[in-house]
């Protein structure tokens, strides 16, 4: 067995996560679960996850002497809204979920997201242990307790920060994912390595093939990577009030934007983060923050692994900064998470909305860099 264990240290709201091969089983360390308040809980799951770990996981639980039902979700970026979250309540209702219930959140970002929304808002609050089955869970949703859900106008509109009890990233889980899934996931990977620096990045250099192959062990250094970065940023920033929490947006920005654009159906979360990346890197380095050298370096990184590069040649750039800002009133600039250099993010807050529509523009063609 591969495993790894950190702590998010918020005080009365700490928790562990723990990653690895072969946790989650019949049989296994159920001794990984923290003490709940209830022994009665409601495994959230959705249609795709359930067949391949449902029973698995309520074996699991069982076997560490907590009984579960289970609410199946509909599987889908654009199943992530208040209709879906209302029939969610409606059948914790009906399975006779208690105050001193759990909800277990079996899935990817959107099973995390609106069970983590329930479980902060249910009976005023419930424990909520996360088992994320996604790379993209696994190394960034999951972690941090931010939940919530869209609505027409934009992304994660309503939402709360809601801390689970503990975080179970089990890497055989990625097994089963399918290619895209995969490749969405490490779009997030790449955002942490520009924000990690030299070590991550050296680490998904080296490290591409076994990546890709799904070995255990790297997918666990991988994740482990991720979480430690991310969970520094919550325990400094935990509500997102200090500005130091909003490094996590690099490439999100236009990522998010270009997931409204296309309806949340057109490009997957992490291929919209990698696109966003590539835009937030050529604007940094027009803005003559990003050396030449970071710059191809971070570029490359992206290509490795296969990761989209460029602005879909059907997207009308002009919509895409209405989205980005929300507003199309709101001034001549905007805010973005830009990099000085690789480990070096900032929040740049007066991005000239000309210049950033000539890189968008750019980031349309071919991104180039130095051999």
């Amino acid at each position: 067995m591969v495993a790894y264990k950190l702590t998010v240290a918020l005080e009365s709201r700490s928790y562990s996560i723990h990653i690895g091969s072969g946790l989650i089983k019949s049989g296994g360390d159920s001794l990984l679960l923290p003490r709940l308040r209830g022994h009665q809980g409601v495994v959230v799951t959705n249609e795709t996850v359930a067949p391949l770990y449902l029973s698995q996981v309520q074996a699991w639980l069982a076997d560490a002497g907590y009984k579960s039902s289970a609410i199946v979700l509909p599987d889908g970026e654009e199943y992530k809204n208040h209709a879906v979250l209302l029939r969610l309540y409606q059948n914790l209702y009906a399975a006779g979920l208690q105050r001193n219930g759990f909800i277990c959140a079996l899935g990817g970002g959107v099973v995390g997201d609106l069970a983590g929304f329930a479980a902060a808002t249910y009976m005023r609050g419930l424990d909520l242990i996360q088992l994320p089955t996604t790379i993209l869970a696994q190394v960034d949703s999951s972690i941090g307790g931010k939940n919530g859900f869209n609505l027409e106008v934009g992304k994660n509109l309503i939402g709360t920060t809601y801390q689970p009890r503990v975080v179970i990233s089990e890497v055989d889980f990625i097994k089963s994912l399918p290619e895209r899934e995969v490749l969405s996931g490490l779009g997030e990977v790449v955002k942490y390595g520009l924000l990690a620096g030299d070590d991550f990045i050296s680490f998904l250099e080296m490290n591409r093939a076994e990546i890709l192959a799904r070995n255990p062990r790297s997918l666990a250094i991988m994740a482990h990577f991720c979480s430690r970065i991310k969970a520094d940023y919550v325990v400094r920033d935990e509500f997102d009030l200090l500005g130091v929490r909003a490094a996590l947006n690099l490439g999100h920005t236009v990522g998010h934007a270009l997931e409204k654009m296309y309806d949340y159906r057109g490009m997957a979360h992490g291929e919209a983060v990698a696109v966003g990346l590539v835009c937030a890197l050529s604007l940094s380095f027009a803005m003559r923050f990003l050396p030449e050298t970071s710059l191809s370096r971070a570029l490359r990184l992206v290509e490795l692994y296969g990761l989209p590069m460029q602005i879909p040649e059907d997207a009308d750039v002009d919509e895409l900064i209405a989205l980005m800002r929300r507003d199309k009133k709101a001034g001549e600039t905007l805010s973005m998470i830009l990099l000085h250099g690789l480990g070096d993010p900032y929040l740049e807050d007066k991005v000239d909305v000309g210049l950033l529509r000539e890189q968008l523009l750019r980031c349309k063609k071919p991104v180039t860099y130095s051999a």
